[in-house]
């Protein structure tokens, strides 16, 4: 019997281990604007500088170039990582239409936008972004800079 105690409390520690919640994140909205009008359906990710365990925010413009909700896959919570962050906007498919496909069945690409290279480089990227708990994190991206 001594045997088992050891067994359930290792057992015990993963399961407490695995709840932990992960970084801290705070809510994010803003909007995406090209030449001064809206970037519509334009999937704009938030990545951490910060070591967060590569937890990347992403959302998505609606037809009037405004992201409301930011989703960081695996955490609690509606936002972003709360630290310094640095931001792309790439081209997306409107939500509630189907992804076309070409003749071999592999989904197609979006159209290209007509903003710079620069917006769309994770490595070199042109806009950076503190998100910050407690406050209102709304930023405005003019993507014909």
């Amino acid at each position: 019997m001594p045997r088992v105690i050891p067994i359930i409390m290792i057992l015990v520690s993963g399961v407490i281990g695995c709840s932990q919640a992960g970084p801290a994140t705070a809510p994010v909205d803003g909007v995406v604007s090209y030449k001064g009008k809206p970037v519509p359906f334009a999937k704009v990710t938030f990545i951490p500088h910060d070591d967060s365990g590569g937890s990347i925010g992403i959302g998505q413009t609606d037809a009037e170039g405004k992201f409301t909700k930011v989703v960081t896959a695996g955490l609690t919570g509606n936002g972003a990582v709360v630290g310094s962050h640095n931001v792309t906007v790439t081209e997306s498919w409107p939500p509630d239409k189907p992804i076309p496909v070409d003749d071999m069945g592999q989904q197609k690409s979006p159209p290209r936008g007509p903003w710079s290279q620069k917006y769309r480089d994770s490595a070199n990227p042109a806009l950076k972004v503190e998100i910050v708990a407690g406050q209102d994190n709304h930023f405005e991206f003019d993507l014909s800079k």
